[in-house]
């Protein structure tokens, strides 16, 4: 279980789903087709395995739930490449179905995204893994708790088999029709990360020339067309903000009648090195200045 090369788990679905915040589809094949990347070490990742037992503790104090078992992987019975890892297990009481939990800790900027406690207004790709593990263990009831800041929010989220079929279904075709070929899925050209499922993609440069076609043709003319409209808005930008910043003078206000200002301050910002860092540069250029 340790190799995810090897199945499909809950904190993947939601990148196959393409409402990942974290990976493109993608990315999550290529971390099913290549050796296993070492992120262990990630902050993030680092601080939410020490809080981990501290929530259990409040988990068990606060909301006085029994916790039967910690970080549990189960395989699906009917599925040997579908699986899934439980932050933790509970009862409320003596004889009760067994619950799963999961723990998650959230940074105060993303507090919100959680609605209402005792809901399943949380993150929609939260929601997903929730009934992926639901869906493996075959338990009814998953309970979310979020800790923000020293806040620890608890949600519900119960079993939906229509939601748990949809799910497995998509996971399988991702696993039947790219995984297993090692045929890597379309790109999401839409999604936030894709500049760094390209570096992912294509490291490097081997110095090979690729002759443009009518399809390259349009990419040049919108990426120019969009370059220079960001130029001009830029250009209107600063000149909105020079023109209030003359009529304001040496005032700290500008006040509207809606109640709301601008405002003029001194700001002096630190000055700071910047790190020797490493990335892929594409600019338009002509073909004798290729190096």
């Amino acid at each position: 279980m340790n190799d995810r090369t090897k199945f499909i788990g809950g904190s993947d679905i939601s990148a196959i789903l393409g409402i990942s915040p974290w990976k493109s589809a993608v990315d999550l094949w290529l971390d099913k087709t290549t050796p296993p990347r070492d992120d262990s070490s990630s902050a993030p990742k680092r601080r939410g395995q020490r809080l981990e037992p501290y929530i259990r503790d409040m988990i068990a104090s606060e909301h006085g739930l029994t916790i039967t078992a910690a970080n549990q992987r189960y395989v699906d019975p009917e599925v040997p490449y579908f699986a899934c890892e439980i932050d933790a297990e509970c009862v409320q009481a003596v004889a009760h179905p067994i619950e799963n939990i999961e723990i998650k800790t959230v940074h105060p900027f993303k507090a919100r995204d959680w609605g209402e406690v005792d809901t399943d207004a949380l993150p929609i790709h939260y929601v997903a893994q929730a009934q992926w593990g639901l869906g493996v263990t075959g338990r009814s009831v998953c309970r979310v708790f979020a800790l923000i800041g020293d806040d620890l929010r608890p949600y519900v989220v119960e079993r939906d088999d229509e939601t748990i079929e949809a799910l497995r279904t998509k996971a399988d075709e991702f696993w039947q029709r790219y995984v297993l070929p090692k045929l890597r899925p379309p790109l999401d050209f839409a999604h936030s990360l894709v500049q760094d499922t390209l570096r992912r993609l294509y490291p490097g440069t081997d110095g090979s020339t690729v002759e443009a076609t009518a399809m390259h043709e349009h990419w040049r003319a919108v990426l120019q067309t969009a370059t220079e409209a960001r130029d001009r808005y830029d250009g209107v930008i600063d000149g909105a903000r020079a023109h209030i910043m003359a009529e304001m003078g040496n005032a700290a206000f500008l006040k509207f009648t809606d109640g709301k200002a601008f405002r003029r301050k001194q700001t002096t910002r630190k000055g700071y090195t910047v790190e020797p860092t490493s990335y892929m540069d594409l600019r338009l250029v002509n073909l004798k200045e290729k190096e």
